[in-house]
């Protein structure tokens, strides 16, 4: 006689390592430059000194925030979000060349575009774009949170570079009410998939402008394209991938 195993429990999403070692890193960082003004003016973008040989200066912009309590607040707030959630169908290998490769790459540009500026939204905004690639090559394995948080997080980058404060206050608002609404269906892989295209457009129109951000999202995007795991299988943290239900 045959005995029927019960069906085992879902595992549990590993801990997002990556994200809450950088996360800590990037709290230090705000921290010290809060502690210490110089710090900011040691640590950010500054090309002469970087020719000069502050080598340093190559990566640690992304340690700092130039704009004070809203951005460290901001960017800081992002990185966890946004983070766990890429982490979570990346993985940790994978998410350490979206915000690395993405945010040194950004550091590269940013002698033309914000020569004197600081902060990690650039390598946030590598995450978002390929979170984005993932929503649109795979969105019937989206889940609520990865749907909605790619959208707002342009809306609030793409409303600020095209409109300001008002735009940055506006266009998130908007998405947060239209995505609250869509998203509450037991179905909504074509609100993943929407959701995607309105994310990519916008973000191809501030890299036209050129702003950094927009750049920043459209190269997370094509990465996203490399680095999106094989259809289905969805990666976990610090793993290659696992077996993951599909969304209708």
């Amino acid at each position: 006689m045959s005995v029927v195993e019960p069906p085992r429990p879902p595992r549990r999403p590993g801990l997002p390592i990556a994200t809450v070692i950088v996360t800590l890193v990037t709290v230090l960082g705000a921290a010290a430059q809060l502690h210490d003004p110089d710090v900011l003016t040691r640590f950010r973008r500054d090309y002469p000194a970087l020719h000069d040989g502050e080598w340093w200066r190559w990566f640690t912009p992304m340690l700092v925030q130039s704009a004070g309590w809203g951005q460290i607040l901001f960017n800081i707030g992002s990185l966890i979000v946004v983070g766990v959630i890429a982490e979570r169908r990346f993985g940790t290998l994978r998410w350490l060349v979206l915000y690395l490769g993405i945010g040194l790459a950004g550091e590269a540009i940013g002698e033309r575009l914000d020569p004197t500026g600081a902060g990690n939204s650039l390598a946030v905004c590598g995450l978002v774009g390929g979170l984005a690639t993932l929503l649109l090559l795979r969105p019937g394995r989206a889940t609520r949170p990865h749907t909605f948080v790619v959208p707002y997080y342009v809306a609030c980058v793409a409303g600020l570079g095209f409109g300001g404060v008002v735009g940055a206050t506006v266009a998130p608002t908007v998405v947060l009410v239209v995505l609250s609404i869509l998203l509450r269906a037991e179905r909504y892989r074509g609100v993943a998939f929407v959701a995607a295209v309105a994310s990519l457009i916008p973000a191809g129109l501030l890299a036209a402008v050129p702003v950094q951000h927009g750049i920043a999202l459209v190269a997370g995007a094509l990465a996203g394209l490399l680095l999106t795991p094989a259809a289905g299988r969805a990666a976990r943290p610090g793993r290659t991938g696992t077996a993951a239900p599909a969304r209708k």
